[in-house]
């Protein structure tokens, strides 16, 4: 069985500010490698003005681009958890079960023992990685099982995000939930859909 990696951060739910912040500098450093590869490829046809460089110019671009758009979207995602996380407070969960694999880093696990209230979440690995293993035993969850929240995985200190896999269905309670619990949504960001592909 391989190792896990332990998190250069405590991941006992009292440093949820240590794992925004790795996922912040690993997203921006990602961009930098990027940045530097593309950045050259798409330079070097104003530096040599030479036209049989054009193709090379244009892919240099569009990784650029894309790029960009990353790193847009990695920092989108730790600014939702961090709402997430100085809104409600930090509380573990578990166990966690998975239920499914959807494409990407997306996931659907069922938080709490079997026959519990809790409804079965459609998440997000930040990472990219997927549902990590060492999720199943439990993860810190700062959120509303009816609006979404998210979550702090113990030891690799992975960053989740989760909301209602059923939004439709569940929409009826939300509608229905007391004034707080709507309020604090609204202001945790997550009183409305939100579409995980992006992440």
């Amino acid at each position: 069985m391989q190792e896990e990696t332990r998190a250069p951060y405590a991941t006992d739910g009292t440093d949820f500010q240590g794992a925004l912040q790795h996922h912040r500098t690993t997203a921006l450093k990602r961009f930098a490698k990027r940045a530097a590869i593309f950045g050259v490829m798409w330079l070097q046809i104003f530096l040599t003005r030479t036209e049989y460089l054009l193709p090379i110019a244009i892919v240099g671009f569009l990784g650029l681009l894309v790029s960009v758009i990353r790193l847009s979207s990695s920092l989108t995602w730790a600014r939702r958890c961090s709402r997430l996380f100085r809104t409600y407070p930090v509380v573990f969960r578990g166990p966690v079960r998975q239920t499914s694999v959807e494409r990407n880093n997306c996931f659907t696990v069922r938080i709490g023992t079997e026959g519990s209230d809790s409804p079965t979440m459609a998440g997000a690995n930040l990472s990219g990685r997927g549902w990590p293993a060492s999720g199943s035993a439990g993860v810190w969850f700062a959120g509303d099982d009816l609006f979404g929240g998210a979550a702090l995985v113990p030891v690799t200190g992975e960053l989740l995000f989760m909301q209602p896999h059923d939004w439709p269905l569940t929409s009826a309670q939300r509608a229905n939930a007391p004034a707080d619990r709507i309020a604090k949504a609204k202001q945790a960001g997550t009183k409305g859909y939100v579409s995980l592909r992006s992440a």
